[in-house]
């Protein structure tokens, strides 16, 4: 490892690290509280092997701290054993996690949030049952645990409550990864083939210039000066020793890993600056600039020291991405962001909004609508709350944009690989122009107008309301606007191709080519 001392700011010795020492309030248990009011099921339903069944629970916010569906306390309900529930349903939000607080929601304290998710009977007769529980972050969340029960026969019957009249409280609603197959529609109308089979693809030559697409800044954790000690220092090295360099926020060489070493980055809040050490703790250099971490070569970071696995498993850590990483303060918002920047098809190729043994057509068409999301974020900037009003990045790593898992998500999803290179450069576009690509899980039955639904400010032509059939009688998981996920992954099934499902539920879109 070789530093380059012309360009860092200071060279600290040891004898200074009480600088660097915070005190962190007590443990999250001491703030956050739940209240269990209501659920559906108080007797145990009865139910045919693999039938579904809709439960509910609402629990009250009666802590001190509000309940966020974003960043590392996120609030979510899981099983208590972290493991894949004897009682999942393809449309949780993992196979562990039925449901969690929306990521765009806040449950304040003395609010209460309805929690509603469906349930799937295992396939053996006799009791089953399952105990959840609601996390903030890591952290079990006192008061937040509940146990359900089901029992399996042949010949049983549902046997279920009413659902609650809805409250004008925040309701989450998550956005699971997807099933292969879904249950055709039950009047079998083949809604989608009122768009023609033609696949026609348009060039736009306006983004020509583009080659491979634009860069994308993808904001993957941030910290908060009270979180400092539970993720930093950040320990960073390369998989397979690739050599990478450590330069200021002016392309200044700070130090060069020829080996791709490991180094660790901390921050202090209260001075702003960076400071980086070696693997054994030795002090290399500290400086206030934001920093990067690139590599002249392909590569792969691996941030050891970051836990990025509660949503997908105790055996699965995705903390591996491709490129380039960022460290940078936000001071509008005192938050410390880990930000990814890569190629948009390599960015890409990390997204995990669906199950990669859906239909080839609806991965194709999932792969358009992320590439397309990303590009309308690309030019029209969602994150400017900062000092200077300029964009902080392009999106977030959840589903306040779309769900980024990184390069280990490349290593389990082999199919959307093959559908991001078969769309590679092609979006979708409304006068020439890349659309607002929202999508979301499943609808009831009907899509929404994007301005009803509060996704919009004013109508949007191409968000329209839009008859979905294979919702009917089905519980809305999102926002209702745009292409719903199941309606996409049936109409696949029925033999429709990926430019009939996205023009079906994007209206006068166009597929355009622009690199």
């Amino acid at each position: 490892m070789k530093i380059n001392r012309k360009n860092f700011v200071f060279f600290i010795p040891l004898f200074i690290l009480t600088f660097l020492i915070f005190i962190i309030p007590a443990s999250a248990q001491t703030k956050y509280q739940a209240e269990r009011i209501e659920q559906s099921c108080a007797d145990i339903p009865k139910l045919n092997a693999g039938q579904d069944l809709e439960f509910w629970v609402k629990f009250k916010n009666v802590g001190e701290e509000s309940w966020s569906g974003f960043g590392p306390e996120a609030v979510v309900l899981r099983t208590v054993s972290g493991m894949k529930s004897k009682l999942s349903h393809p449309t949780w939000y993992s196979y562990y996690i039925p449901n969690r607080v929306n990521p765009v929601s806040t449950i304040f304290p003395g609010d209460e949030a309805l929690f509603r998710f469906n349930l799937n009977a295992p396939k053996q007769d006799g009791l089953h049952w399952e105990t959840f529980q609601l996390y903030a972050g890591s952290n079990p969340i006192p008061g937040g645990e509940i146990e359900v029960a089901v029992h399996v026969s042949g010949n049983g019957i549902v046997n279920s409550e009413p659902t609650p009249t809805p409250t004008p409280t925040p309701t989450p609603t998550p956005t699971p990864t997807l099933p292969s197959t879904s249950t055709p529609s039950e009047s079998n109308e083949i809604w989608w083939q009122s768009v023609p089979a033609d696949i026609n693809i348009v060039s736009n030559y306006r983004w020509q210039n583009l080659e491979q697409g634009p860069d994308i800044e993808v904001g993957l954790i941030y910290v908060e000066k009270k979180e400092k000690t539970d993720y930093l220092p950040f320990k960073i090295l390369t998989l397979n020793n690739t050599t990478y360099n450590l330069y200021d926020q002016f392309e200044k060489l700070l130090v060069r890993n020829t080996g791709g070493e490991m180094i660790e980055i901390d921050y202090n809040f209260d001075s702003g600056y960076f400071f980086v050490n070696d693997s054994q703790g030795k002090r290399l250099l500290m400086t206030d600039s934001p920093l990067v971490l690139k590599s002249s070569e392909p590569v792969i970071f691996r941030i050891d020291s970051w836990k990025n696995g509660p949503f997908w498993g105790a055996d699965v850590n995705d903390n591996e991405f491709r490129t380039s990483l960022e460290l940078k303060y936000n001071s509008s918002t005192k938050r410390l962001w880990l930000i990814n920047k890569l190629p948009m098809e390599e960015y890409l190729r990390g997204l995990s909004e669906v199950g990669d043994s859906s239909h080839s057509e609806f991965l194709k068409a999932q792969s358009i609508a992320g590439r397309t999301y990303a590009m309308f974020r690309y030019y029209n900037h969602k994150y400017t709350n900062t000092t200077n009003g300029d964009p902080f990045f392009t999106v977030m790593a959840t589903q306040a944009d779309q769900v980024y898992r990184g390069y280990k998500k490349e290593l389990r999803g082999p199919n959307a690989l093959v559908a991001v290179e078969q769309t590679k450069g092609i979006i979708a576009t409304y006068a020439n122009e890349p659309i607002s690509a929202y999508y979301f899980a499943q609808s009831d039955g009907k899509t929404r107008d994007s301005e009803k639904a509060y996704m919009t400010r004013d109508p949007v032509p191409y968000l329209k309301a839009k008859n979905d059939p294979p919702g009917q009688g089905k519980t809305m998981l999102g926002h209702g606007v745009g292409m719903p996920q199941i309606g996409g992954i049936v109409a696949a099934n029925q033999g429709a191709n990926y430019s009939q499902i996205l023009k079906y539920y994007y209206t006068g879109i166009d597929l355009t080519k622009i690199y």
